[in-house]
């Protein structure tokens, strides 16, 4: 038997499995959803029941939420089988924990979506916008960094500081760090972090980050639409 922190390249490979799909089912479902349910009329008709734009935003981010915690459910379940046989028994929180990092990941993921939705004004706008920002948050980010970097030396900081802004950089390095508590799989960025906070307070900050990236689009999407519907 081998624990989680030794698969190594595989465990980072379902680490970025598991934070790339489940996203970007969250941000454009939840964009076509608030977006369809406005161009549908059924928004019109859940307000004149009396359910105001919070209800109408949350349910929206619910629903969605629930159906990529659903995925992930099964990809996790699915790894689990998998790695039964070579994980020991100790490393299960570990593995309940990356699991935990996920779901909240995937809820930031959903308020991302349904804030481009409460934007959009068609659901082509909605689909378009969903795409780009996942990809932004994919992939532009590190794009960016990396690209800079070439020119602009970067202390561990200020890399530190591009990554928190991006829920899916967060929750992906909160993953590795629960993988590799000394953050020698993260680099110098990760050693940083863990020479400044301490691996479980690194954990707990970075998850706080995409905490904040479930509430606040939530709450501008709630803003939106009330103007919007006023």
């Amino acid at each position: 038997q081998v624990g989680l922190g030794a698969v190594g390249p595989a465990a980072a490979a379902i680490v970025n499995l598991a934070i790339l799909l489940p996203t970007a089912q969250a941000i454009l479902l939840g964009a076509l959803a608030l977006t369809g349910d406005r161009e549908t009329g059924f928004a019109a008709m859940l307000r004149a029941r009396g359910i105001g734009s919070g209800g109408l935003v949350l349910t929206t981010w619910w629903s969605v939420t629930a159906a990529a915690w659903l995925s992930l459910g099964a990809g996790f379940g699915l790894a689990a089988l998998v790695i039964a046989g070579t994980v020991p028994l100790e490393d299960l929180p570990t593995f309940a924990a990356l699991f935990g990092v996920m779901l909240v990941v995937a809820a930031a993921a959903a308020a991302i979506g349904v804030l481009v939705g409460a934007l959009a004004a068609t659901r082509l706008q909605a689909a378009l916008g969903a795409v780009a920002v996942w990809f932004t948050l994919a992939i532009g980010v590190d794009l960016v960094v990396l690209g800079l970097g070439a020119f602009v030396h970067f202390g561990e900081a200020a890399i530190l500081g591009a990554a928190v802004i991006d829920p899916l950089t967060s929750g992906r390095l909160a993953a590795l760090l629960l993988l590799d508590a000394e953050g020698g799989v993260l680099g110098p960025t990760g050693q940083y972090l863990v020479s400044r906070l301490g691996s479980p307070g690194a954990v707990l900050a970075l998850v706080c980050v995409v905490a904040a990236w479930v509430a606040l689009p939530i709450i501008g999407a709630i803003r939106i639409t009330d103007r919007r519907d006023s």
